[in-house]
């Protein structure tokens, strides 16, 4: 398999910002944000416009990261980074409890467009594997706990699947770029997650896709691999129909909490450990090795 790849290496006006995503795992939005919104980059411009990144600025984007990584609110990195002596002098905030407490309340007054509002605003903050995991999955466990909560839990589940599936969408590969396919077996919310903390072109679907169509697919179109993001079992009918009994003539892996359950059934296909982060490193790698 073959693609054009993002150079991480500096051409001599300093890194794209393409580059720098991948190197720190930020989305350009959230980078355009850090540098418009709180002044915390300052990338020079090419003649064209385009942003170039200098190693110093490089590496103040991987220490925002540490900061907002120890729990330290956007707004406070700031004075972080530009005063050695203000690390003893500002205290983190609990920002994560707090917007899970105002996400509740706009679930329990059943407002959608404040709880979406509130979601943007952390997206464009955090990105989105931050967000996910300090937001999302704590609240949504939080919900799952409470029968009398089911409502706000299906709500919310309906308002992140929107969400995630309008940014899966634009991770979509162009033509006869190599991209994975996300097949969910089980809620198709979990292959969404994990596709918005992947720095990779990818298609999500939303239900499974037999593997014999898969197959055939490969073999017009050698341009993907397939995970399958496994959360709930299939039964023998399913597994027949979704899952490989030989070795597949596609990369194939297979992730989520039952798969190494299922994993020893399927020949040739790659148990992934880890969380969604370690999953997207690990295919990264996987991809590389399959374009050499």
């Amino acid at each position: 398999m073959s693609e054009t790849v993002v150079s991480v290496t500096p051409d001599d006006g300093g890194y794209s910002i393409q580059a720098v995503s991948e190197r720190c795992g930020i989305n350009p939005v959230t980078l355009r944000a850090w540098e418009r919104r709180y002044g915390l980059l300052k990338p020079s411009r090419t003649a064209k416009g385009h942003r170039r990144y200098s190693e110093e600025q490089l590496a103040r984007v991987q220490a925002v990261v540490q900061w907002l990584e120890k729990g330290v609110p956007i707004r406070q990195v700031q004075a972080l980074l530009d005063s050695s002596s203000a690390t003893n002098e500002l205290t983190a905030e609990p920002v994560w409890q707090e917007a899970r407490e105002r996400a509740l309340e706009a679930l329990e007054s059943l407002n959608l467009r404040r709880l979406e509002q509130q979601l943007n605003g952390l997206l464009a903050d955090y990105g989105h594997a931050r967000v996910i995991t300090e937001f999302s999955d704590p609240l949504r466990e939080q919900l799952s706990l409470s029968p009398s909560l089911s409502l706000q839990a299906a709500m919310l589940h309906s308002l992140l699947t929107q969400k995630w599936s309008g940014k899966a969408l634009s991770l979509a590969p162009g033509r006869k770029r190599v991209g994975w396919v996300l097949v969910p077996l089980g809620d198709p919310l979990a292959a969404l997650e994990l596709a918005m903390v992947m720095n990779v072109p990818l298609w999500c679907l939303d239900q499974p896709a037999d593997v014999d169509a898969l197959i055939q697919r490969h073999a017009s179109h050698p341009h993907f691999g397939v995970l399958w993001v496994a959360n709930a079992l299939p039964n023998a009918v399913q597994r027949a129909r979704w899952l490989p009994s030989e070795t597949p003539t596609f990369p194939a892996c297979i992730w989520g909490p039952l798969a190494e359950q299922m994993a020893g059934d399927l020949p040739g296909v790659h148990l992934l450990e880890g969380s969604r982060t370690d999953v997207a490193d690990a295919l990264l790698d996987h991809d590389l090795e399959m374009s050499s």
